[in-house]
C-alpha cells in the first residue's frame, strides 16, 4: 500500500467521527428516535399525577314548566307527561291514586318571580283533603293511618325508564326546586314524598329513598297557613336505614326553595336546602338500593308498607308499597346526576336565583 493511503484512513475515520459527535450536540442526529430519554424524576412526577375528576353525567331531568319541549299532553285535562331533558328515555308519566279520576289535581302555577327565579312557571299539585273530600265518603277514622282521603293523582317514570335499575354506584345528587301549598293538610298531607323511589322495604317500612316533608304544629285548623314544617329525608336498604328530619330550618307555604341531596360512594350524605348546609352523616350506604326494575322513581306521594296497617281500601298494599300521603304544592324542576356535586354545580344558583 501506499504511504499516503496509510495516512488518508485514519484521518477519514477521525472526521466522521468528530462529525458524528458534534451532530448529536447539535441534535441532528438524534439518539433516542422517540425522544430525549426521561430522567427519574420526571417518570415519578408523571406517575404520581393527580387525573382531573371526571365530571358528574346528568342521569334524568325534567322541568315540570309551561315551556316548550318540556312536556306532552294538556295540564287541562290531567293528560301531562314529562320528558327526560337528559335524553335517557326516563320520562315522567300521570298515576291516579284512589279516586283521583274524578279529580282535576294539575295546573300551571305561575305565581314566580322573574327577577329571583329564572324559571316562570312549575307544576301545581292540588292534592288536597278539601278536594278529595268531594269524591271520597271515607273518613280518617275509618283507617289504621290518619287520613282516609288518599285520592288524588302523581307522576312516576315509565316503566322502561333506564333509572329504574340504576343503583349510583360512584354516588348520587338529586335536586328539586318546589314550594308548599298553604293548603296542605297535617292529618292527609305530612310525610308525603316530593320525590321517592318505590318499593317499599316491608323490614323498614319505608322506600329506599324520599325527600319528603314532615309534621308542623297546627293552629287548630289542620292546614299548615303560616305555620311551617321540615324536611325528611329516607334512605334504606334491607339492613340498614337513615331517617332524619331536619328541623334546623322550617320550611313555610308559598315559598320556593331549592334542596340538594347528595350521596358519595363513601356512604357520606350531604343536604343543602337554599344553599345552606342542613344535614351532614356517615349514612352506611355506598349506592342506593334500587336493583328491582319493576319500581319507578315518582313525584308527589308517600308509601308505606302494608304489613300492620289497614289499607284505606283504594290503594291496597301492592308491592310499590301503600300509597298513604299525596302532595300539595308545586314542582319546578328535579334533577339527578351519577356522583356528589357542590351547591355551585347544581342548579340553585342557576335556576333557582336565576345567576
Amino acid at each position: 500500500m501506499k504511504k499516503h493511503q496509510r495516512h488518508f484512513i485514519p484521518a477519514v475515520c477521525a472526521i466522521l467521527a468528530m462529525l458524528m459527535t458534534f451532530g448529536i450536540v447539535l441534535g441532528c442526529t438524534p439518539a433516542n428516535q422517540n425522544g430525549p430519554e426521561k430522567t427519574e424524576e420526571a417518570v415519578a412526577t408523571e406517575d404520581n399525577s393527580t387525573p382531573e375528576p371526571e365530571k358528574a353525567k346528568v342521569i334524568a331531568h325534567w322541568k315540570l314548566q309551561d315551556a316548550e319541549g318540556c312536556y306532552t299532553g294538556s295540564v287541562d285535562d290531567d293528560s301531562i307527561g314529562f320528558k327526560d331533558l337528559s335524553g335517557n328515555g326516563n320520562d315522567l308519566i300521570v298515576k291516579t291514586a284512589g279516586n283521583g279520576d274524578q279529580l282535576d289535581i294539575f295546573s300551571w302555577d305561575r305565581d314566580v318571580d322573574p327577577s329571583v327565579q329564572k324559571f316562570s312557571s312549575g307544576l301545581k299539585f292540588n292534592n288536597t283533603k278539601a278536594l278529595a273530600a268531594t269524591v271520597d265518603p271515607y273518613k280518617a277514622s275509618e283507617t289504621a293511618y290518619s287520613g282516609g282521603y288518599t285520592s288524588g293523582k302523581y307522576l312516576e317514570t315509565v316503566k322502561t325508564a333506564p333509572i329504574n335499575s340504576y343503583t349510583f354506584p360512584s354516588g348520587v345528587s338529586v335536586e328539586v326546586i318546589f314550594k308548599l301549598s298553604p293548603e296542605l293538610d297535617n292529618d292527609y298531607n305530612r310525610y308525603t314524598g316530593i320525590f321517592s323511589r318505590q318499593g317499599v322495604i316491608e323490614e323498614q317500612n319505608e322506600p329506599p329513598f324520599s325527600i319528603a316533608i314532615s309534621e308542623w304544629n297546627d293552629d287548630n285548623t289542620g292546614v299548615i297557613g303560616e305555620n311551617k314544617t321540615w324536611l325528611q329525608l329516607l334512605i334504606m336498604n334491607d339492613f340498614s336505614r337513615l331517617n332524619t328530619e331536619m328541623d334546623e330550618i322550617l320550611i313555610g307555604a308559598n315559598e320556593w326553595h331549592h334542596v340538594l341531596v347528595t350521596l358519595e360512594d363513601t356512604g357520606k350524605v350531604f343536604v343543602w336546602l337554599d344553599g345552606v348546609k342542613l344535614y351532614e352523616a356517615w349514612s352506611g350506604f355506598a349506592e342506593l338500593h334500587c336493583t328491582n326494575p319493576n319500581f319507578s322513581w315518582e313525584v308527589g306521594v308517600g308509601r308505606k308498607s302494608g304489613t300492620d296497617h289497614a289499607s284505606d281500601s283504594k290503594n291496597e298494599n301492592v308491592a310499590e308499597g301503600m300509597i298513604r300521603r299525596l302532595f300539595a304544592g308545586t314542582i319546578a324542576e328535579i334533577r339527578m346526576l351519577d356522583r356528589p356535586v357542590t351547591v355551585e354545580e347544581s342548579l340553585y344558583p342557576v335556576e333557582f336565583q336565576g345567576k
